[in-house]
């Protein structure tokens, strides 16, 4: 009987593996297509190629690790289906597709053709992640197995949506944080200059959404608008961290709490990232295009570690918490008895 259980539960534990394979190929086939078609495309550039779907491919394996997907009967046939359509998305864009695309943007108004164009791409994997996760794990389950991949793809397909309508320094509600993160990075960068004794290298001044860095071999100058000054990654972390929240048993109070706490912690990010912008362009041995390839993949670098130290600072509290109220309630359970 013994090792009967032991072989049914080796046998479930590989048809549980086998199955979270699968789902994961499913939901990543669209990905390796993409990259098998277009290399060159997986750049970490903002509204420029595909470097998110790596992103949403690192956030989709630590959500399937967890995960018991059953597929079986005749959602095994309409997965197929949406692999097919989604395949045959990629497959078109160099067929004319991405010009009906275009021109649809060109009739809308859109003013940033890249941002628009990213959008589109975002947007078919999102809703392919969501439609297969539902129809895997039902409509309320998606969101606590893929739910914080697929919410960031919406997310970024989101901002690019809002990127390619209002660039620039047209949509306020975002680009009032602008001069204020200028504000703060130039008083750090003073602060740096006065402990270092840096006066005679470089000193920084901003004005409005523009900051002037004097070096000693000329000016530079960083007009920086709301994607840049990472405005785009506090939504984005946001709903990546609710997706995940969503998937403990922490109260809506604290779960709203973490959000808020998440959200100015990343505007503190930020500014740092900005920070370490400025002091690469204050480097004499650097020049403008090393700096627009830092510039390009710097935050993306910065982002999985600030979710995953995030995720991990907020699980420590939870502990802590819970560690804290047992012990209050035993001493709740013990005191009475000893004064009787």
């Amino acid at each position: 009987m013994k090792n009967y259980l032991v072989l049914f539960n080796c046998t479930r534990l590989v048809f549980r593996i086998y199955s979270q394979v699968i789902l994961f190929t499913l939901l990543l086939w669209p990905v390796l297509l993409s990259y098998l078609l277009y290399p060159d495309t997986f750049v970490f550039s903002w509204n420029e190629g595909r470097g998110g779907f790596l992103i949403a491919t690192v956030l989709l394996l630590v959500e399937i690790l967890g995960s018991r997907p059953v597929i079986r009967g005749p959602k095994t046939g309409l997965l197929i289906a949406l692999g097919i359509l989604i395949s045959l998305y990629f497959l078109s864009l160099p067929f004319g597709s991405s010009n009906i695309l275009s021109s649809i943007g060109s009739s809308a108004g859109v003013l940033i053709s890249e941002s628009w164009m990213s959008m589109w791409d975002y947007t078919i994997l999102a809703m392919y992640f969501l439609i297969t996760l539902v129809l895997i794990f039902g409509k309320k389950e998606w969101i606590t197995i893929g739910g914080a991949a697929t919410l960031f793809l919406i997310g970024y397909a989101t901002i690019l949506l809002l990127d390619s309508l209002f660039p620039y320094d047209t949509l306020g509600i975002f680009q009032f944080l602008v001069p204020i993160y200028l504000n703060v990075n130039v008083g750090i960068l003073e602060t740096i200059n006065h402990v270092l004794n840096l006066e005679a290298e470089f000193n920084s001044q901003t004005f409005g959404n523009t900051l002037v860095l004097n070096r000693q071999d000329g000016l530079f100058v960083m007009k920086v608008y709301w994607p840049s000054a990472g405005v785009h990654s506090i939504i984005i972390f946001s709903f990546v961290l609710f997706a995940f929240l969503l998937k403990s048993s922490i109260p809506w109070t604290r779960i709203f709490i973490y959000l808020a706490l998440g959200m100015f912690l990343t505007s503190v990010v930020n500014i740092m990232r900005i920070m370490i912008l400025s002091l690469y362009a204050i480097d004499p041995n650097s020049d403008l295009p090393s700096w627009e390839q830092f510039h390009s993949v710097i935050g993306e670098i910065i982002f999985i570690p600030w979710v995953v130290l995030y995720l991990v600072f907020v699980i420590f509290v939870e502990k802590w918490y819970h560690r804290a109220k047992a012990k209050m309630s035993a001493c709740d359970n013990i005191c009475p008895a000893k004064e009787r």
